[in-house]
């Protein structure tokens, strides 16, 4: 085979692997939050803890429930039983081998609200767990769509420094004619050139963290991380509340503050419960001998009754179930102070973050339009030989950095306008 056939061949194969790769799967704000709340494992933790807790409601029911059991077995005697009786002899009540086997029946017709309880207690605490997963669903939300933020903004980083890049290179490029005709010494080419490789020195770094951000973003999303994507600019469609009303909607919305009335209302019926086991319990028993053991007397198969039964003493073990119950709630109740204040605190960051993000916008915006023009004036000033490379490489560093800061204060705000929203416990709104 010649060199040109296997040549040949290689482009072909290379040009075939290249039509087949996978192209970039596209995500805008809105498909990340949705692929995030499907895929997060932390939110798939949460969701099992709730049917966990959902469990726990059955087994509290199974507790008023009939209970039905059966035994068999099997025992021999020495010998076969037998009393003497005066006058008459030996009388044999039985035989040396005996086999058994029944069936029993249990039933609790009352328990003093011990099960009821037990049952008011579990449904609580599925209340309460399904809270927790709304809550986990909500930060890992907001962690997404920071992380989403975080990765454009990294992306027009890029773009920042391959417009310098842009820039530098035609500035070397002019500096360079004007050098060759004699106008501008040799130091006006070396030093846009310095600055040049430079850049691209940031460009490397500029790239790296956008490579890390993706990386976050996908391991928050739960996507193989050799998985190709690309970010499509969304906006949040999040409005900016009144500061007035704004801390009392988020006590009514935050799954937290219900999460913690459902915690305690589950200890006040534990306490109801542990109560009721020293009440009078009445309960059905029945059973059914398949095979009963000659030395019992012939009563018959079946047998049924009506028990009731009451704990005198306990040793104190209801009285301290009682106690410990009231001991956390007044310990949820404090909790439930402290997480009050907190999210006023929080909302009333989140308000101020956002005002100061948008202010910081609006004059990164003022200051990128005036670098722009002392820019353009400085690299005319530059051709027309009444100005330095000097000037126009300040100009040119003082574009990149507003040009950046206008980056970074987009970035704030879409971030304030998140947290803000996580604080009022309505992200994400859908």
């Amino acid at each position: 085979m010649t060199r040109y056939a296997m040549a040949l061949i290689g482009i072909l194969i290379a040009t075939s692997a290249f039509a087949q790769a996978p192209a970039p799967q596209a995500y805008d704000l809105q498909a990340v939050i949705a692929q995030t709340l499907a895929a997060n494992p932390d939110i798939k933790a949460s969701e099992q803890a709730v049917e966990t807790a959902k469990t726990r409601i059955d087994e509290a029911k199974a507790q008023g429930r009939p209970q039905v059991t059966g035994q068999a077995g099997y025992s021999q005697l020495d010998e076969k039983p037998s009393f003497a009786v005066p006058g008459l002899g030996t009388m044999v009540f039985g035989k040396t081998d005996n086999p058994y086997a029944n069936v029993a029946l249990m039933w609790p017709l009352y328990t003093g609200g011990m099960v009821e309880n037990m049952i008011k207690a579990s449904r609580f605490g599925v209340d309460a767990a399904w809270q927790g997963y709304a809550r986990q669903r909500q930060e890992r939300a907001a962690e997404a769509a920071v992380a989403y933020y975080q990765a454009l903004s990294a992306g027009r980083m890029i773009d920042v420094v391959k417009a310098q890049i842009a820039t530098l290179e035609q500035a070397v490029h002019v500096a360079t004619a004007l050098q060759q005709q004699g106008i501008v010494a040799k130091v006006d080419v070396l030093r846009p050139t310095a600055d040049l490789e430079s850049a691209r020195a940031q460009l490397v770094q500029a790239e790296n963290g956008q490579q890390l951000a993706l990386t976050n973003l996908k391991r928050i999303m739960n996507l193989p991380m050799e998985t190709e994507i690309a970010l499509q600019p969304s906006e949040p469609a999040l409005t900016v509340p009144e500061a007035a009303a704004a801390t009392t909607a988020a006590l009514a919305a935050r799954p937290e503050m219900q999460q913690l009335q459902a915690a305690q209302n589950a200890l006040k019926a534990q306490a109801a419960a542990a109560r009721g086991e020293g009440r009078p319990h009445v309960g059905l028993q029945a059973q059914y001998d398949l095979k009963r053991p000659t030395t019992y007397p012939d009563i018959g198969d079946w047998s049924i009754g009506i028990g009731i039964s009451q704990t005198f003493s306990d040793g104190g073990r209801a009285k301290a179930h009682e106690q410990s119950a009231a001991s956390q709630i007044k310990e949820l109740q404090a909790k439930e102070e402290a997480l009050k204040q907190g999210i006023a605190m929080q909302v009333t960051n989140g308000l101020l973050s956002v005002r100061a993000a948008e202010e910081r916008l609006t004059a990164t915006s003022a200051a990128l339009a005036t670098a722009e023009e002392a820019y353009r004036m400085a690299e005319a000033s530059y051709k027309n030989q009444v100005g330095t490379i000097t000037d126009v490489l300040a100009a040119q560093t003082a574009l990149t950095n507003a040009r950046a800061q206008q980056a970074l204060a987009e970035f704030d705000k879409q971030t304030a306008i998140i947290q803000l929203h996580l604080a009022l416990g309505d992200f994400p709104s859908s």
